[in-house]
């Protein structure tokens, strides 16, 4: 974890930020790295949106579309067009400064609580800078990752905990897409250090990205579990490519396919141990699994039977667009499981998001 020393914290009132405000604190003390915290807020919309000025005498009026905003009956209020522009140019004036008003108000509402926020992280000796920016957050974190180069990305994760309730929202999924460097989603009642943590491998010897991202994979959970003194799982899902196929045809005898998946088997399980051999384990409590399906499924399937609190995974775009795409691997698994997660990406990964994006 000594890799991280220049940490952007993403504050989020509307969310419990507690779990987020241990572990960037821990890490920071840990690291002895820099933290940042900013916050995002949207643009007020305008909320008494203008209607059309009347149009000349003579011109085709459009149809009247009648909408219906209420399962009540309500009889309709005959209102001249006329009458409703003359009524809006004496509120022009008024609806301009109540949205300014709304969106000053939120600013400074959300300043205030950014700054308890970090008042709490100066309290634990942390030097820390903060800053509000106005737009679509996804882009604006992002965007900061960009200028200041920032080396992972904390944020908590929408919902109140549960597996019911729990959420990756927008904001939280683009990230995990798009953004450059680590992204850390916080769990939010996960205020202490984790238990058992899950690291997901996907090996291939003849993918050089893939090795690579690996290695940054067992590095950072072997690090992270030595820091908390935490159980460490490791898992490796395997398949035999075609075997549905051939088992549908009677050109492959039972024993044929059985044989062709035992040796499948003993060449994950010896690429395994041979990658694993390069990470020293010893010190640590630790279990490795092996196991054959569908990758999403077994890691989701293996964090809610062993009680996963943080699981670490890479993705990699499969589209041919680097950044466009999530692995469908980690997709799949960000629908079903209830902790935290830690999204890396490959070396040499490049975000959709320019600093220039409008």
């Amino acid at each position: 974890m000594k890799r991280f020393k220049n940490i952007l914290v993403v504050f989020n009132s509307n969310t419990d930020n507690r779990a987020l405000l241990f572990h960037a604190v821990d890490l920071a003390q840990r690291n002895q790295a820099s933290l940042k915290v900013i916050d995002v807020i949207e643009e007020t919309p305008s909320i008494l949106p203008k209607p059309g000025l009347q149009k000349p005498a003579g011109e085709v009026q459009p149809p009247t579309i009648n909408i219906i905003e209420e399962l009540i009956s309500i009889p309709p209020v005959s209102t001249s067009s006329e009458s409703l522009n003359e009524e809006w140019k004496t509120k022009d004036d008024t609806t301009e400064k109540l949205v300014i008003d709304i969106q000053e108000y939120i600013m400074q509402e959300e300043k205030r609580n950014l700054q308890q926020f970090v008042t709490a992280i100066q309290q634990a000796g942390i030097p820390v800078r903060s800053k509000t920016f106005l737009g679509i957050p996804f882009i604006e974190i992002i965007k900061e990752v960009l200028r200041n180069q920032h080396d992972l990305v904390m944020i908590t994760a929408e919902g109140n905990g549960s597996l019911k309730d729990i959420r990756f929202g927008n904001t939280t999924v683009h990230l995990m897409r798009k953004c450059p460097c680590p992204v850390w989603v916080i769990k939010p009642s996960q205020n202490r250090q984790f238990e058992r943590i899950l690291a997901a491998v996907d090996l291939d010897q003849e993918d050089k990205v893939r090795t690579a991202l690996n290695t940054k994979i067992i590095e950072l959970a072997t690090s992270l579990a030595r820091l908390g003194q935490s159980e460490l799982l490791i898992i490796h899902a395997w398949r035999m490519v075609g075997e549905s196929i051939i088992r549908g045809r009677g050109e492959f005898s039972t024993d044929q396919i059985e044989g062709l998946l035992r040796e499948t088997k003993e060449a994950r399980r010896q690429s395994l141990i041979e990658f694993l051999q390069q990470h020293p384990l010893e010190d640590l409590k630790h279990n490795v699994y092996l196991l054959k399906g569908e990758a999403g499924e077994l890691i989701a399937e293996l964090a809610q039977t062993k009680a996963i609190e943080l699981i670490i995974m890479g993705t990699i775009s499969r589209a041919g667009i680097a950044g466009l795409l999530i692995g469908n691997t980690a997709e799949k698994v960000l629908r079903k499981v209830d902790s935290s997660i830690l999204v890396i990406k490959p070396e040499g990964f490049i975000t959709p998001v320019k600093l220039d994006t409008m």
